[in-house]
């Protein structure tokens, strides 16, 4: 657990120096995320929640005041930035969370981590079932889920209107065209608009359904199956592999550092140092809040990461995905002063390239080689599988702020809606045909981080591309890579991305060279499995 750090005194605001109010507004940042880092490791530890609660309110308003004064300061100066100016210029235009609102969040936070089944089982022990080889395994496991949902729907869907109303309401307040310009505004966005979702859109419409339409037909062949159901979705021929990372959280780190280093030993070099400062928080428990993510300390200038291993492959997956957060944070810790939030599209984009960078050494913790192949089938498959998703709940979104009257069974129909305009019609819903429209229920950044989502399709793109260069030049792809992520606090998008040698918007030129490497790559390992004496992965018998 992390120590609970004292308050700073009440008499910040009347610090006159800038470099003295940067350094505090770092200070007031860090203070807050080891708060809310103890309170997640423990959502039911009334201290922690307290503190955390209690630090918030008392710190957040001087935080963005703070920020807001150091801003005001700099942008009187001749020296700044074009680009950072119209940064800030937005951001002072922006407003912030409520405390209302924030107590909305931290109400939903609390009760998808305590979640329980019927039985009385948490719901967070679940999810490792999704993977499971039998299905009446994880389809009871997936059910239970469900119902765990549906049995908190009614106080789900009161507390989410709740939030839509007081956004809008900030949004009319602010004098916004509605609640999504002022989300833009919130996030930094100033290198795109809503306007340019629509390509991600379009080019996942066009290029990757059709990928994920055939990996769920060969789901399917494999599962012996006259229909995909919705929990059969992370099994495939792929999923089980046999690797060498269960047992000990430490164990596990090991096996994590030895790839890095071989990747890149700049890489293993942070890890080892996130290890050396206790900054890693990886095990999974009842009442630990769920999901993954890798904070920056800016005043230790070091990250923390935080994760529930379930002890499957995905969790070396989703490690080396927060190792590339921190890859990021090291990257930029010269330039970072905490006065503007690091772009989501590059934060997204290191760590989706760490995923695919390190796939080349997942031999040295899975021992056959067509395990390897199959774990990396199992790597471009569930992406494919995701890209869609990302573009449903960005337009969800899109939708719930443009329609800010609408019933709940109105957001059902609307997220089911987008389901069969942006997905393939392959699953069956028949047996739970309302989750089709509900499932948002179960996504935590409707809640927590409005329209923090489509960066996940924009950096998953920049990524793969990133990957094809790797495969042909690894050396001048690492030392582009890293260049790229130390501009992110004073470059465009399209600047980071185009340092990188990536694209931001890719042409239909770019998408067919990308899809064309892909395709070649599934057709190879496939091949590898197809060659398999014991032919197990080529079908499950039903």
């Amino acid at each position: 657990m992390l120590m609970k750090s004292q308050l700073p005194t009440d008499n910040i605001l009347y610090v006159q120096d800038v470099k003295s109010r940067i350094h505090l507004i770092l200070e007031l940042e860090e203070l807050l995320l080891k708060q809310k880092i103890t309170y997640l490791q423990d959502v039911t530890d009334s201290d922690a929640t307290t503190t955390y609660e209690k630090g918030r309110q008392q710190l957040s308003d001087k935080l963005d005041t703070l920020r807001r004064s150091v801003k005001l300061d700099f942008l009187s100066r001749d020296d700044v930035p074009l680009r950072t100016r119209a940064r800030w210029k937005q951001s002072l235009r922006a407003t912030g969370v409520t405390e209302e609102e924030a107590r909305l969040i931290q109400d939903y936070l609390r009760i998808e981590a305590t979640m329980l089944t019927k039985s009385g089982e948490p719901v967070s022990d679940l999810y490792a079932a999704l993977f499971d080889a039998d299905e009446p395994t994880r389809k009871q496991a997936f059910l239970s889920i469900e119902e765990a949902f549906r049995t908190n729907e009614s106080v789900i869907q009161r507390l989410f209107s709740q939030l839509v109303d007081l956004r809008q309401a900030r949004a009319s307040a602010s004098h916004q065209t509605g609640y999504e310009a002022l989300a833009f505004a919130e996030l930094g966005r100033i290198d795109y608009t809503s306007n340019d979702v629509d390509h991600y859109a379009s080019i996942i419409q066009t290029y990757f359904l059709p990928i994920k339409q055939q990996f769920q037909l060969e789901q399917q062949t494999f599962l012996g199956k006259q229909a995909l159901h919705p929990w059969d979705v992370r099994q495939s021929a792929y999923t089980q592999i046999d690797h060498h990372l269960t047992g000990s959280d430490s164990s596990f780190l090991d096996k994590a550092q030895a790839i890095l280093e071989n990747v890149h030993p700049s890489f293993a070099d942070l890890l080892k140092e996130m290890r050396q400062a206790n900054h890693l928080d990886i095990g999974a428990w009842s009442n630990k809040a769920g999901g993954g993510f890798c904070e920056y300390l800016p005043v230790e200038r070091q990250s923390f990461l935080f994760m529930n291993r379930m002890q499957t492959f995905d969790d070396l997956v989703i490690f080396m995905h927060e190792m590339g957060h921190a890859v990021h944070h090291d990257t930029m810790k010269e330039t970072y002063d905490g006065l503007q939030p690091i772009p989501l599209e590059v934060g997204e984009f290191a760590a989706m390239s760490l995923e695919l960078l390190t796939m080349n050494e997942w031999h040295q913790v899975i021992p056959d080689r067509k395990d390897v192949a199959r774990a990396k089938l199992e790597q471009i498959r569930s992406i494919v599988e995701f890209l869609p998703q990302t573009i449903i709940v960005d337009r969800f979104q899109s939708w719930l702020y443009a329609h800010p009257d609408h019933l709940p069974e109105e957001r059902q129909a609307s997220f089911a809606r987008l389901r069969e305009t942006y997905d393939t019609d392959v699953i069956d819903w028949s047996e739970t045909p309302d989750w089709k429209g509900l499932e948002w229920m179960s996504v935590i950044h409707m809640f927590e981080t409005p329209f923090y989502y489509i960066e996940y399709a924009i950096a998953q793109l920049a990524a793969l591309e990133l990957y094809h260069r790797f495969t042909k030049d690894p050396d001048e792809t690492i030392k582009d890579f890293l260049a790229a992520l130390a501009l992110s606090q004073t470059h465009s998008i399209q600047e980071v991305y185009a340092r990188a040698g990536v694209s931001f918007l890719p042409s239909d030129v770019g998408m067919k060279e990308l899809l064309t490497f892909l395709e070649g790559h599934i057709e190879v390992w496939t091949k590898e499995l197809e060659q398999s004496d014991d032919g197990d992965v080529k079908k499950k018998k039903p």
